[in-house]
């Protein structure tokens, strides 16, 4: 919800079909209460910079709960690199109260095929406990139905580690006039 040009609350949930081990699990993950703060957005320069602070509710389905309050935070930094293609890089922080926490990061490029179809690849990852590095590789396209919806499909698989999975979604800009 744009409270202001430069500020959004935002509201995250989403729906999770899991495969562990041969278990699997189907409900809905934690819910993420946060901000997104616009820092840096001008008309005649091609970066933007944002953060974006979660909380984290411990309110999801069995087996899919972290059963922990945590903050999940994150610098986005994108830059247009032609009027078709663009660049954009998380580097972030996520803390649930043990250990040391995690540093989370991604890069991706992305390419406009038409005016509301989109396409990106994107390697991302963290450093759990700042110990052990998780590589993952993802893509996906992106169709923009109207100026504040957005639907998108991704898929992914892990480089140092055992995991793949498919997503759809849905993006919905709410602006307060």
């Amino acid at each position: 919800y744009g409270i202001a040009s430069w500020i959004e609350l935002r509201i995250v949930s989403q729906f999770e079909s899991n495969k562990f081990n041969e278990i699997s699990t189907k409900g809905i993950s934690d819910l993420e209460i946060g901000t997104k703060i616009q820092l840096l957005k001008k008309e005649n320069i091609n970066t933007e910079i944002a953060f974006l602070s979660h909380l984290v509710l411990p309110s999801g389905s069995d087996h899919l709960s972290s059963r922990k309050y945590g903050s999940v935070n994150k610098l986005s930094i994108s830059h247009v690199l032609t009027e078709h293609s663009s660049v954009g890089y998380n580097v972030g922080f996520n803390y649930f109260g043990e250990n040391k926490g995690d540093i989370t990061y991604s890069l991706a490029y992305g390419v406009s095929v038409t005016d509301k179809v989109g396409v990106y690849l994107e390697p991302f990852g963290e450093i759990v406990d700042l110990k052990y590095h998780s590589a993952n590789f993802d893509a996906g396209f992106t169709y923009l139905a109207r100026p504040n919806l957005q639907f998108d499909f991704s898929f992914g698989f892990g480089i140092s580690h055992k995991m793949n999975y498919l997503s759809a979604g849905v993006s919905w800009l709410v602006v307060r006039k």
